[in-house]
């Protein structure tokens, strides 16, 4: 389910150049459930704002698992067009940006961050849940 979001992110922000392109697949991973999730809350349906929340973090795996492969670039890579012009982003990115050395390091944290995330949006949805009247309901209020 993330890949088509991420081969459409590098799509959708390859026009504003090279490196926005590259960094554009993760871009769109995690805006397209923080864009949701910010909607549910306005909405105040605390169910799809958690499902988004959880989302996004839960993409935080998948990016990290990326990142940590920047230097040994053994993951199989997916891309939309021509094989050949196939960039691995972490290793594009991190290289840009003096980082490669710290690949794994990076990625560690993300991973720490995406299951700290997970396991708060788990625990704030039981808490918003237990004051309630023990019904689900796809509106609490």
């Amino acid at each position: 389910m993330n890949l088509p979001i991420h081969e459409g992110g590098h799509l959708l922000f390859g026009w504003l150049g090279q490196t926005l392109g590259i960094a554009g697949g993760t871009l769109l991973q995690l805006i397209a459930p923080a864009t949701l999730a910010l909607y549910f809350t306005s909405q105040r349906q605390t169910p799809g704002a958690a499902f988004c929340a959880f989302f996004f973090f839960e993409n935080l795996l998948n990016i990290s698992t990326y990142m940590a492969d920047a230097r040994a670039r053994q993951l199989t890579l997916v891309t939309v067009g021509d094989a050949e012009d196939t960039i691995h982003d972490w290793f594009f990115l991190f290289s840009k940006l003096g980082l490669l050395e710290h690949d794994t390091v990076i990625a560690h944290m993300v991973r720490v961050l995406a299951w700290l995330g997970m396991i708060g949006t788990v625990l704030w949805l039981a808490r918003r849940a237990g004051g309630k009247t023990g019904r689900v309901s796809p509106r609490w209020e």
